[in-house]
């Protein structure tokens, strides 16, 4: 049996090795489930750290809880950066001081994202109907993303190959980490008061769901859903789908999100050639469609269809008058028959002509009315379709008329001689340094209309002093 010492120390002793000894252990990264959180009226936050075997208490200083990634609740599975164990002699209890809360394991982080989504489907703001509309020809487009990302770059470089006289105003941001949704919502309010901007494309690339936490954040979500101007969200992809791509307009990818705020140039040219020639084509319709109906009144002439009638009728009536003629030269015994046959002959044909007559002057009429009314509705829809595409013609050609004298102004806009600078050269050569001139020497002067030719008095060369100023 092992030998004790018979030296009694005092209480007080051995708790001084006791601290001595914790604080050997030295700082640790824990993880586990977060039970009783509370604060104290010092400020202090207070929680207990379980894995469900053993227990231990832990605390942060007040002046530590500003800097926490995530502020613990009862239940929350979460990592904990542990500086040092500290005892405390007086009440004999032992607490880790921490340094660092973060949510640990996606599970958990994708539960608060179903949660927060529910919330506000529940009070409307994941409701596609209130989305604001995007625009079709927006003046211009903000873009929020990482200073220098690669996100940043396929916005831009997809905007300027779907549409290249769009005009793009960025504002960078953080897009990962616990201050990155103040600074978000901060670039979004910025370019909501921009004057041109009509479209504003909130952009990051792929990540772990707890890379992409920051979008999960409500104060973000709720402030994308109030901007006055539509936003897009290219963020995540489709397995990471994180709250904000279900308050705003949803493009998965920073490249697609182009699709969604401008229109494609290539697109818009070839529906203005079809314009152009479904405009010029109505012209040649109407006027081989007039020729048509003259050639069909031609082939319909009523008065050609009653001079065949009354040919035939003649026709009939000649042969009665050469059957009258014989019946005449017949003999005696013979003649009243034949007056009989004529008697009848001529009231059949009187009952035919008098019927014939009736027929086609039905069919005349009849004929007449159809093909009036035909053409007058072919005529009307010719008419129609033309002014149909006229006026789409003439809206598309306007709203690119308008694109092109926007970019026109933003080029004229570049003009730095319009604000009073000018371009000098020599010799054809510009200058760019006074070390280029000399007194006496002729120099050419190129203003916003027109030029100067002048010649150097004299050279004054900056100083030392005033080139470090």
């Amino acid at each position: 049996m092992p030998t004790l010492n018979s030296t009694a120390v005092t209480v007080s002793e051995y708790a001084a090795l006791l601290g001595r000894a914790v604080r050997a252990v030295g700082p640790a990264t824990l993880e586990g489930e977060v039970q009783k959180p509370r604060s104290s009226a010092s400020g202090m936050l207070w929680f207990t750290l379980t894995d469900g075997d053993a227990v231990l208490s832990c605390k942060v200083f007040r002046g530590q809880i500003g800097a926490l990634e995530h502020k613990p609740r009862d239940g929350d599975l979460v990592q904990v950066d542990v500086d040092r164990p500290d005892f405390w002699p007086q009440a004999g209890k032992l607490d880790l001081i921490a340094s660092q809360i973060r949510l640990a394991g996606e599970g958990e982080l994708l539960r608060r994202r179903q949660a927060l989504i529910d919330q506000l489907a529940a009070e409307g703001l994941c409701d596609v109907q209130r989305r604001r509309a995007l625009p079709v020809y927006p003046r211009a487009v903000g873009v929020v993303a990482g200073a220098g990302s690669d996100a940043m770059a396929d916005v831009l470089r997809a905007l300027a190959d779907r549409w290249p006289a769009v005009h793009v105003i960025t504002s960078t941001s953080l897009v990962q980490g616990k201050c990155a949704p103040t600074q978000l919502i901060d670039s979004v309010a910025r370019l909501q008061q921009h004057p041109l901007v009509d479209a504003i494309i909130v952009a990051r690339g792929g990540g772990s769901v707890q890379d992409l936490a920051c979008f999960d954040d409500e104060r973000l979500c709720r402030a994308l859903f109030a901007c006055a101007v539509p936003v897009v969200c290219a963020v995540g992809h489709t397995d990471n789908n994180p709250v904000c791509n279900h308050v705003a307009w949803a493009a998965y990818t920073p490249s697609r999100s182009a699709e969604l705020v401008v229109p494609s140039a290539a697109e818009v040219r070839r529906e203005l050639a079809w314009a152009s020639e479904r405009v010029a084509g109505a012209g040649r319709r109407v006027g081989t469609a007039g020729g048509l109906l003259q050639l069909a009144g031609a082939r319909l002439d009523a008065g050609r269809v009653l001079g065949a009638s009354e040919g035939l009728l003649r026709e009939r009536a000649r042969a009665l008058d050469a059957a009258d003629g014989l019946l005449a030269g017949l003999g005696g015994h013979t003649g009243d028959w034949g007056r009989r046959v004529t008697v009848g002959s001529r009231r059949q044909y009187d009952d035919h002509s008098r019927d014939y007559g009736h027929a086609v002057g039905r069919l005349a009429r009849d004929t007449r009315r159809g093909f009036q009314r035909r053409a007058a509705e072919v005529g009307d829809a010719v008419a129609v379709g033309a002014r149909l595409m006229t006026e789409r013609a003439r809206r598309r050609l306007g709203d690119a008329t308008r694109n092109a004298t926007h970019s026109a102004a933003l080029i004229a806009a570049h003009d730095f001689r319009r604000r009073g600078w000018l371009l000098a050269s020599v010799a054809g050569s510009p200058v760019r340094s006074v070390a280029g001139v000399a007194a006496g020497q002729r120099i050419d002067l190129q203003l916003q209309d027109g030029g100067v030719e002048a010649v150097v008095e004299r050279v004054n060369p900056m100083t030392e002093s005033e080139t470090h100023a």
